[in-house]
């Protein structure tokens, strides 16, 4: 509202007298209109300073009194750049946060006194960002500006005479010699109500900022804001500090310019990059703060403003013009060339204003003329104005012929409102930019050069206005009107392959791409479907399914012989991972590499890699393999032959080998060997777990698909191995000798047994330890077993609906070979998965009875599932195994759906991960760690290929291969950990001779029995010497875990550790099995005092375990027993009573 008051008083309404003579009258005047009938007053924006305001009302004066004209001050700007957004059209120009650009119609058409060259980058960027829009420069005012930084005369002086300091140079202000904040005011003088806040002014300009940081380095001075914005960084939100002030403001000297920002980046380079101590800040009231605080300012001339302070203007080194243009403003600024702007669509809507702003010119004097007998006289703008038009009449040379119609115009007769082709009477002419539809059409009269607005002729239009010449009608249009303002597309079923045509030409097939057909072959089909009628007369577009690419005007011969007449592009094609044949090419099958494309390149149809052959590229010919490094079927060599004979012979003797390490006397401790087997067996379990990952149907980075395919060996796909080269093409073969595989080691085991019976007593295979041997083997391949039994189960959908098997793609789901496949895998999962975990799960139900009722032969059949787990977590082996066929499952079930897939494996891992940490159950301290980091890093490896399940490009494919190559080295590096400490425990017991734990398996020292068998009379002493309520009033106030950690020491005193014959009954009730169980028989022995017997059972506890963390003694890992009597024990009770007591208590 300030402004429409200052508006009011500066521009006085025009209500009676004018100020020329002849004046057009106010009622006469005209309105703009627009092409939506819209009418308005022409738009003056002015510039908030004095040249601005008194040249604009000039011009106000001439359009409405001589041109008659509406005419209307708008603004002030607070800068050019305002100046350019206001002629933009846009709705807040001095918004530097949001202008409100975006606009139609712009109501601001003329601005005088444009500083331009200072922002000759943003000047480019509105002419690129809004060409349709862009204001025009139409030339200079007739002089130059100048804008710099100044100081008053008396500060120059006085700092002078003081010490010498030449403030009127740049190199004066340098901090490092200067200290010019002492002839200023303090910067804390300086009312912050006078400055505007930074974020309303051009330290929000990012663009301008970025050049700062770019040619200063500063990053302290600038910062980037959430919404992406570089803002200048203001500590109290009003003033930016210059680097060498920054920690010290009382060193700052206060500079203050005005609008949003005038020369704002330029004093921003200009102070970091010399040094000068400097505090920068926008004025509200520019014009008077530096009169009232003595600052450093921003003036520019011709200007009055400051005249009084007799400025002294500051010293920078001279302009460079490539520096200035690319950015780099350290260097002082160019004299301005003063211009005028025009808003684009001035031309069009009256030319004659243009032309009066273009002819406009005055001299420097002429204008600080004005400036001066306004400050003399104290008269208003408009009355200087005046004063000056009737006092000079060269002005009247600025007023154009309004007849002389430019190229893009033509003569308009106000009287009749139309176009006309001549000027023989020019009282009513004016000249108007051609509409749409015509053209400007150059006339030669009597009286000059001139145009004239012609109609376009059919076949040709012209769309916009202040056109030269029509355009014809392109290929796919026509029209067939005359003054047309653009061409008709053709219809669909039509063509048009003329330029130029009135009308267009019927397509035979009545089909074509689309609206505006250009030639006869555009009779095709769209994007996304294919021909498939083998011609044009009688298209039959089908729709394109997954894995075939269908441009446009696709056709089946196309497809068939990869290429086209109308061009390559127009060429239908197979995306490699996919395969069709020459028969049946829109019949499509996925390729099991899909993602590299290996096997099936795609193009034509039929087409695979090399010789491959088969419906999806799946087999290579008889006699021939598939190497995956290669990329290529190879020859079957003898020497793979005969390395699979070695192989089979290897595996056999070794299965004999394992019945002897498998098979030796186990106890509650972990050996230097013990361990050794469990790296092994960890390592076997690991490599499975990652080669079952590897057959889940989700992408793999490209770096570990070679490591997944390798690790198919542990799952006994041997395809990458030349196995065909032993067992031949035929998938169903293959799959069945895989099969075999299992019973086939069982019964090799057998016959070794019987076959044993041939040899010396000593070395006969006893019939628990080849049941144990025949359970590790099963066990230990038991994830691998479990993943080829539903093999058979995994099939994938192809495109055509048809589906495959996923190990065995050349095998179609519901064939016969198929169904062969499947009983055979339904066997091995029925008699060999299930079969031996529920065999499994029943043992490890039974085991404790069986260890407390001394059954021990049973147990030792079990050995290979119990031996590597502590004696309290005995069933933790049934978990491990339940782990190969759950991880196989989803994949089985769930082919097609990756993300179930993924989430599925997940959740296996992460329960038995939570269970592993929560019982800790190998008896190494060391396994338990590396089975927990590994569970862990395969958890993360499955959570890393969920991030393919979508497409992924860039940056962000980057970091998805990085985090599963980081997360395959860390599993890897366990697993190499486990493999040393195999090779390190073997060398340590076979050269060393060491049989003890290490220290570095254990994580710790193991005590010596002794102190602990010291330490355990010592405590049970005292606590016989307490009585029973002190006793319970000390366990009340325990916690739950400490209760536990009781319950299980007394079960593990209870078995192993206190002399129990005389009550057998109570072993029911301990949580452990007895290491008893897995000790050698006794020797007979004859009847001896007790005191031996003692002595014997003393030594057979010798293995007892020490320095173990017990486990939960939950319910749920206890068999539930039937209740003993109620029966009260005598004095002098067995440790094993004690265990029952304990136990019903637990209970």
């Amino acid at each position: 509202m300030a402004w429409l008051v200052l508006l009011a008083v500066l521009f006085p309404a025009q209500t009676g007298a004018s100020c020329l003579p002849e004046a057009i009258d106010i009622g006469q005047r005209k309105y703009l209109t627009n092409v939506n009938g819209e009418s308005y007053p022409i738009g003056m924006w002015i510039g908030d300073w004095d040249a601005s305001f008194l040249t604009t009302h000039l011009l106000k004066i001439i359009i409405e009194e001589r041109m008659g004209f509406h005419a209307e001050a708008k603004g002030p700007g607070p800068d050019t750049l305002s100046c350019f957004y206001a002629l933009l059209g846009c709705k807040a120009p001095g918004n530097s946060s949001d202008r409100g650009c975006g606009q139609e119609v712009t109501y601001n058409h003329i601005n005088l006194e444009a500083w331009s060259e200072g922002y000759a980058n943003e000047w480019k960027l509105i002419q690129s960002r809004y060409a349709s829009m862009a204001p025009v420069d139409v030339g200079s005012m007739g002089y130059v500006g100048t804008a710099s930084f100044f100081i008053r005369q008396t500060v120059q002086s006085h700092s002078y005479h003081e010490d010498g300091t030449v403030l009127d140079f740049y190199r004066g202000w340098n901090a490092s010699w200067s200290e010019p904040s002492r002839y200023f005011d303090d910067l804390a003088a300086v009312s912050r109500d006078l400055i505007v806040p930074c974020s309303q002014t051009r330290f929000m300009a990012t663009e301008a900022n970025q050049n700062y940081l770019r040619i200063t380095g500063d990053h302290a001075g600038v910062e980037m804001l959430p919404d992406g914005t570089l803002a200048a960084i203001c500590p109290d939100g009003y003033f930016w500090l210059s680097p060498t002030c920054r920690d010290d403001s009382t060193r700052c000297v206060p500079y203050v310019t005005g609008g949003s920002g005038w020369g704002l980046e330029d004093l921003m380079q200009k102070v970091t990059s010399y040094d000068m101590p400097v505090a920068i800040g926008v004025a509200q009231s520019w014009s008077t703060l530096p009169k009232e605080v003595n600052v450093f300012f921003y003036w520019w001339v011709p200007d009055t403003t400051f005249l009084d302070l007799d400025p002294i203007e500051i010293v920078f080194p001279p302009y460079d013009f490539r520096a200035y243009t690319s950015g780099d403003k350290r260097t002082v600024a160019a004299s301005t060339a003063i211009t005028k702007i025009v808003s684009q669509d001035l031309v069009t809507l009256a030319p004659s204003v243009e032309d009066l702003v273009r002819n406009l010119r005055l001299g420097r004097n002429d204008v600080m003329n004005m400036l001066k007998d306004m400050q003399d006289t104290g008269d208003s703008y408009a009355t200087v104005a005046c004063r000056w038009l009737q006092s000079n009449p060269s002005w009247q040379d600025w007023l154009p012929d309004r007849t002389k119609c430019s190229p893009g115009f033509g003569l308009y007769d106000t009287a009749q409102d139309a176009f006309t082709g001549t000027r023989a009477d020019p009282t009513f002419l004016e000249c108007r930019a051609c509409v749409s539809g015509r053209y400007s059409s150059r006339l030669h009269d009597a009286v000059g050069i001139t145009h004239v607005c012609e109609f376009c002729a059919p076949g040709s239009s012209q769309a916009s206005g202040a056109a030269l010449q029509c355009e014809l009608c392109q290929l796919g249009k026509s029209q067939n009107i005359s003054g047309s303002q653009e061409c008709n597309r053709c219809k669909i079923g039509e063509y048009q392959d003329e330029p130029g045509s009135s009308s267009c030409k019927p397509c035979s097939g009545g089909t074509t791409l689309g609206l505006g057909s250009t030639t006869l072959q555009d009779c095709g089909c769209p994007t996304g479907f294919i021909d498939a009628s083998g011609g044009t007369a009688n298209l039959s577009c089908i729709e394109c399914g997954e894995g075939l690419d269908c441009p446009a005007l696709a056709t089946l011969q196309s497809l068939r012989s990869g290429s086209s007449n109308l061009g390559s592009q127009f060429v239908a094609s197979i995306l490699p991972g996919f395969y069709s044949s020459m028969a049946e090419p829109l019949d499509l099958y996925r390729c099991v590499e899909a993602a590299t494309g290996t096997r099936c390149p795609g193009g034509i149809p039929a087409t695979c890699t090399g010789i491959l052959n088969n419906t999806a590229c799946t087999d290579c010919p008889s006699g021939r393999h598939w190497d995956r490094s290669e990329g290529q079927c190879e020859e079957c060599t003898p020497w793979q032959q005969l390395g699979w004979i070695l192989a089979v012979a290897v595996m056999l003797a070794g299965l004999v080998m394992v019945y002897y390490m498998m098979t030796g006397q186990k106890t509650a401790k972990a050996s230097v060997l013990f361990t050794a087997t469990c790296a092994f067996g960890m390592t076997i379990s690991s490599l499975q777990s990652v080669g079952i990952i590897g057959t889940m149907t989700v992408r793999f980075p490209e770096g570990l698909k070679d490591i997944y395919a390798f690790l198919q060996v542990f799952l006994l796909d041997f395809d990458n191995f030349a196995f065909s080269c032993v067992a031949g093409g035929s998938a169903p073969a293959r799959y069945i000798v895989s099969v075999l595989v299992f019973p086939g080691a069982v019964s090799w085991l057998f016959c070794c047994h019987h076959a044993s019976k041939l040899l010396p007593k000593s070395l006969r295979w006893e019939g628990s330890k080849t049941k144990s041997t025949i359970g590790a083997l099963l066990q230990l391949s038991f994830s691998t077993m479990s993943t080829i039994s539903m093999a058979p189960m995994m099939c994938f959908s192809h495109p055509n609906g048809v589906f495959s098997l996923l190990k065995y793609p050349s095998i179609t789901c519901g064939t016969e070979d198929h169904t062969v496949m499947l009983i055979f895998g339904v066997l091995l999962l029925l008699l060999g998965v299930l079969a031996f975990l529920a065999v499994c799960t029943y043992a490890v139900i039974v085991v404790p009875r069986w260890s407390s009722n001394g059954q021990h032969a049973n147990v030792k059949a079990f050995r290979f599932l119990l031996f590597r787990f502590r004696l309290d977590s005995w069933w933790f082996g049934v978990l491990l195994l339940l782990r190969g066929p759950l991880m196989a499952l989803p994949i089985a079930l769930a082919t097609d759906y990756p993300p179930v897939q993924v989430m599925s494996v997940m959740l296996v891992f992460l329960v038995v991960l939570i269970i592993q940490a929560n019982s800790w159950p190998w008896k190494v301290p060391l396994l338990n760690v590396l089975d927990c980091f590994i569970g862990f890093c395969i958890t993360m490896l499955v959570a890393s290929n969920s991030l393919y399940l979508g497409g992924l490009e860039g940056s962000m494919k980057d970091f998805a291969d990085g985090v599963s190559s980081v997360i395959m080295s860390m599993m890897g590096a366990a697993v190499t950990l486990l493999f040393v400490m195999t090779v390190s425990a073997l060398t340590f017991r076979a050269a060393l001779g060491g049989q003890q734990e290490l220290i570095a398996f254990n994580l710790q020292r193991t005590p010596a029995p002794a102190l602990l068998a010291e330490a355990l009379q010592t405590m049970s002493a005292k606590l016989a010497e307490m009585d029973r309520a002190g006793l319970e009033k000390a366990l009340s106030a325990m916690g739950i875990y400490d209760n536990k950690l009781l319950l299980a020491s007394a079960s593990l005193l209870g078995t192993e550790v206190v002399p129990s014959d005389a009550d057998e009954l109570a072993r029911r009730y301990c949580f452990r099995i007895g290491s008893s169980s897995f000790a050698p028989p006794a020797p007979p022995q004859s009847p001896g005092p007790a005191k031996n017997a003692a002595t014997s059972k003393a030594e057979a506890a010798k293995e007892a375990e020490f320095g173990q963390s017990p486990s939960d003694l939950s319910p749920s890992n206890v068999r539930a027993e039937p209740e003993l009597a109620n029966t009260e024990p005598a004095e002098g009770a067995s440790g094993l009573s004690l265990c029952h007591e304990v136990q019903q208590a637990y209970i």
